[in-house]
């Protein structure tokens, strides 16, 4: 496992948004597991300004929400 510290969560979520972005890149047709909660938004933020301003094309990507909550249905706010 490699860890890698930033001095601030900005820089942390750049850096994890240009390597999933690399990814997206080098694969389109990558699955992702991405964590929901408010402690990944900040990645989120930056995927989509990477999709925005730089085309980043995530329309073969298929995504897994890892905490998604039991019971909750589809148009739940929390879901």
């Amino acid at each position: 496992m490699e860890i890698l510290v930033r001095q601030t969560a900005e820089e942390g979520c750049r850096l994890a948004a240009q390597r999933i972005a690399a990814l997206v890149q080098r694969r389109p047709d990558a699955v992702l597991g991405l964590a929901t909660g408010s402690t990944p938004v900040g990645v989120y933020r930056e995927l989509v300004r990477r999709h925005r301003d730089e085309g980043l094309d995530f329309s073969r990507v298929t995504t897994f929400n890892l905490d998604e909550y039991v019971g909750l249905e589809p148009d739940h706010s929390l879901s």
